[in-house]
């Protein structure tokens, strides 16, 4: 029995030392960057890359541009003077109505970031809503014409 034991320790340590040899020198390697391998990130992008195309089309991710329009973050935080096309979700509760930034992950969804009071009662086109538990919503970004007034974007139903 003992020398069964020695005979597979003996086996397992022949094996763990076949195994780690080799014959091929890391100066046989290429080295990256020389032109003849692709990098291992080649073709990734850094987190928050503005161009970075590295979504693929089956990803869930948006492909193409951004929506037309002035993004409500920059509506609220500067003064834009006359008429002018705004993007933002559509929020709106049964008491007020906003456009949004973006989506808050609850449900039924908040505004998420920046936002500003929205006035349509010209009924501007919002496209498909949803609607539940009083709160109606676009789930994509609604681009409405119009001008701020006392702080309140009115659509001007073009």
């Amino acid at each position: 029995m003992k020398r069964l034991r020695i005979a597979a320790i003996v086996g397992a340590i022949a094996l763990v030392v076949a195994a780690c040899g080799s014959t091929e020198s890391t100066a046989e390697l290429p080295a990256v960057g020389d032109g003849t391998t692709t990098p291992p990130a080649a073709g990734a992008c850094l987190v928050g890359e503005p161009d970075c195309q590295d979504t693929f089309p089956d990803s869930g991710e948006p492909t193409g541009p951004p929506a037309p329009g002035v993004p409500v973050a920059t509506v609220v935080d500067t003064s834009i003077d006359g008429g002018f096309a705004i993007s933002g979700y559509y929020v709106a509760d049964g008491e007020s109505a906003r456009l949004c930034e973006a989506l808050a992950e609850s449900f039924p969804p908040q505004c998420g970031g920046a936002s500003i009071a929205f006035d349509n009662a010209v009924g501007a086109d919002l496209g498909t809503l949803s609607i539940e538990q009083g709160v109606t919503w676009s789930d994509e970004p609604v681009l409405v014409t119009g001008q701020v007034v006392d702080g309140v974007f009115v659509a001007d139903g073009a």
